[in-house]
């Protein structure tokens, strides 16, 4: 999975619909404020393969990025299992 390497400098960022031309994503509840994002991409390398890529809106804490991906995995996790058992 490709981190943040690239073109772009480690610091430099641009505007989310910048830099996922054509892509949406649900919105917050209203009233939120967004403070900072993890996004996950699927993308088309330059060679045509499938790769995965992840960005960052700044320097998050990795304690807390980590504990915010297992409670997602988890979810999702659950979520599959229901969906096995229904079945």
């Amino acid at each position: 999975m490709s981190g943040h390497e690239g073109k772009a400098g480690p610091d430099e960022r641009h505007p989310l619909a910048d830099t996922l031309p054509g892509l949406e994503v649900h919105p917050l509840e209203p009233g939120w404020t967004p403070l900072e994002a993890f996004v996950l991409v699927k993308c088309l390398d330059d060679e045509g393969d499938v790769t995965w890529a992840y960005r960052t809106t700044s320097r998050l804490n990795r304690e807390e990025l980590l504990g915010a991906l297992i409670v997602q995995a988890d979810v999702l996790r659950k979520e599959l299992r229901d969906e096995w058992d229904d079945a």
